[in-house]
């Protein structure tokens, strides 16, 4: 499958929609649609699973406008920011959402966020030994709520939330890529 020709055809401030008209290896023709941030820097995301230092995950709550409902999510954010590498973005992210800092980052993984829909992919992190050094500083319109769950009952924290909150399924998935490296 290759891109012979893209458009756009709807840009707003933080997004663009893309018309893609692609060709399969037996001639076939097509148009697909793509999303594209137009505010991120480099792969675009960042994911960090946060372990205390008393073996609990750091999850969040957080309103999301796609779902209009609460998520159950890593903390995470967007590489934002002009000349702010990565690891900088996951630390910041961290402190802002959560007001815990990290003293070790250990990249574990690049993804797509959602590959059928955009190009954005998320640079996963994992922070062990996190410390609480303050009040979260979030200054966005975001509803998050930091939830601690010890790393032995993440699975059955998994199963049973609560009606009206639904899980991102990534969460399970860097889990397992994490138990399989042997870091948590």
């Amino acid at each position: 499958m290759r891109v012979t020709d893209r458009r756009t055809v709807y840009e707003g401030r933080f997004v663009r929609v893309v018309e893609k008209r692609v060709e399969g290896a037996n001639g076939a023709r097509g148009v697909w649609e793509a999303i594209e941030r137009t505010n991120i820097h480099g792969s675009g995301a960042v994911v960090i699973v946060a372990r205390t230092k008393d073996g609990q995950l750091l999850f969040e709550k957080n309103w999301r406008a796609g779902t209009e409902s609460r998520v159950i999510q890593f903390p995470a954010g967007l590489t934002d920011l002009k000349g702010e590498s990565e690891e900088d973005a996951a630390r910041r992210e961290l402190l802002e959402e959560t007001g815990y800092a990290a003293t070790q980052l250990i990249p574990v993984f690049l993804s797509p966020l959602s590959a059928a829909l955009t190009g954005t992919r998320a640079m996963h992190y994992f922070a062990p030994d996190v410390e609480f050094v303050g009040k979260p500083n979030g200054k966005d319109i975001e509803e998050i709520e930091v939830l601690k769950v010890p790393a032995s009952d993440a699975d059955e924290f998994m199963l049973n939330l609560p009606d009206g909150e639904e899980l991102d399924l990534q969460v399970p998935g860097i889990l397992w890529v994490l138990r399989m490296r042997g870091l948590i």
